[in-house]
């Protein structure tokens, strides 16, 4: 997490190495056919600079983001002017992809957050987003480039603090410690766990805790599984299984 001094304001990062070329990571950032296949669940794109990017996970988190640079297949800046209440200024992200010793680097740096205190959830959240956003598309383009994505996500809003939470999610009436093994990449307590599951052909797998939209003192909990070709088919039965789990393990939640 960086802090710019002069506009006291912070950035969130992340860093993955991709074995595809610049050029195929450029469509991946840029093609809304593409986009919808490892980062939102919808997406259309106005390409070019001035243009714009619209993604959304069919709730709360939805918007268009203006084009402010676009230079393929090196660098893209798009403003995240998700905030309509003009409290604060929009959020900037910034793509920078580089080949390095056969591969390519893709860099991220999200820039714009408060240096106040009331959004350290919010950086230390978009961090983490970052760490899985970027697995699944280093995923994506290295196993299933070209492949339809399929999504379970289901989240439940609790009042509860975060340590219970976490606790029941990961107790034996919830998920249990390790759930269905995989490759852990995240394990990082009260805010996010996420596994590459090899079972279900490289699904990834996120359960998570974010500061929630409806108050201060509210959670939301959410399980993420994507998956790729022929694992989709799998999906539902999670589905079936998390939907009652969740409002099981917290009652005094609910459904947004």
């Amino acid at each position: 997490m960086d802090t710019d001094a002069a506009t006291n304001t912070r950035s969130a990062t992340g860093r993955v190495e991709v074995d595809a070329s610049p050029e195929r990571v450029w469509k991946a950032l840029t093609d809304a056919a593409e986009l919808v296949r490892w980062f939102p669940l919808e997406a259309r794109v106005e390409p070019g600079e001035g243009g714009s990017i619209f993604m959304s996970w069919k709730n709360e988190y939805a918007g268009e983001s203006e084009i402010l640079a676009w230079e393929p297949p090196r660098r893209l800046v798009i403003s995240w002017g998700w905030d309509d209440s003009g409290e604060h200024p929009p959020q900037v992200t910034e793509y920078r992809i580089e080949s390095e010793a056969g591969r390519t680097v893709v860099d991220v740096v999200t820039s714009g957050f408060p240096d106040d205190p009331s959004w350290d959830a919010f950086v230390e959240g978009t961090n983490h987003g970052w760490k899985f956003e970027l697995a699944s598309l280093q995923q994506y383009l290295e196993r299933h480039a070209g492949e339809d994505r399929d999504v379970v996500y289901l989240r439940r809003r609790t009042p509860i603090d975060a340590a219970e939470a976490w606790a029941r999610l990961f107790g034996s009436d919830g998920l249990g410690e390790c759930p269905y093994g995989g490759d852990v990449f995240d394990d990082t307590e009260y805010r996010q766990y996420a596994a590459i599951l090899e079972d279900l052909d490289g699904a990834l797998l996120r359960v998570s805790m974010e500061p929630s939209m409806a108050g201060p003192d509210v959670r939301d909990v959410t399980l993420w599984l994507q998956a790729w070709g022929d694992a989709r088919e799998r999906l539902p039965e999670f589905e079936a299984k998390w939907r009652p789990l969740l409002e099981r393990l917290f009652p005094e939640g609910e459904t947004p």
